[in-house]
């Protein structure tokens, strides 16, 4: 059974879990060709297909889709995933940024705060990501969240990330994300 979870955040973004009223919303971000060219399954999906993803999901508790919501409406979505709640590890991904919402930074801090969510309250060790090769948008904000990456198989780059970092305050500071001890590439 999904555990229920507040919405959390900071004072630009606000993560809050998807529910069914959201999937027509999602499903158009999703199904834009310039999306789907950077997921491994890149078909389109039908609505179908997606209320069956949902209900298949509404019944998991290892596995967390939030939209992310700024100046009064969804901007994104991200999810953390494939939650290991015995070795405390997870993926994380699935970030989709909405039409018109790109490039101020929405996503950026969404993953920060999913970061920082994965460490203090789903008492998570390590996350890790897996993102193809010519995706250098995406590598450039997974570094910045403090991603190294630690392997490479098939067009795909495996990224992962030690959340002692974020609890110790390496990556992060007072809540929101710094980088000053992870440079910009």
């Amino acid at each position: 059974m999904k555990r229920l979870l507040q919405p959390f955040g900071n004072s630009t973004v606000r993560l809050r879990l998807i529910t069914e009223a959201d999937l027509p919303v999602t499903l158009d971000w999703r199904n834009r060709e310039d999306v789907r060219v950077w997921f491994k399954t890149s078909q389109i999906i039908t609505m179908d297909q997606h209320r069956e993803w949902f209900a298949q999901y509404a019944s998991r508790d290892d596995d967390f889709l939030f939209v992310v919501e700024a100046i009064g409406r969804p901007v994104a979505q991200a999810s953390v995933y494939r939650i290991d709640w015995d070795e405390k590890t997870a993926e994380v991904g699935r970030f989709i940024v909405a039409p018109g919402a790109g490039g101020l930074g929405y996503v950026r801090l969404a993953c920060a705060e999913l970061l920082r969510f994965c460490a203090f309250t789903f008492n998570l060790k390590s996350v890790f990501l897996e993102v193809k090769e010519d995706n250098t948008r995406a590598i450039r904000l997974y570094e910045r969240n403090g991603f190294r990456e630690v392997g490479k198989s098939h067009g795909l780059i495996r990224m992962s990330l030690p959340l002692a970092q974020i609890i110790e305050g390496e990556i992060y500071r007072e809540g929101y994300a710094s980088w000053a001890s992870t440079p910009e590439r």
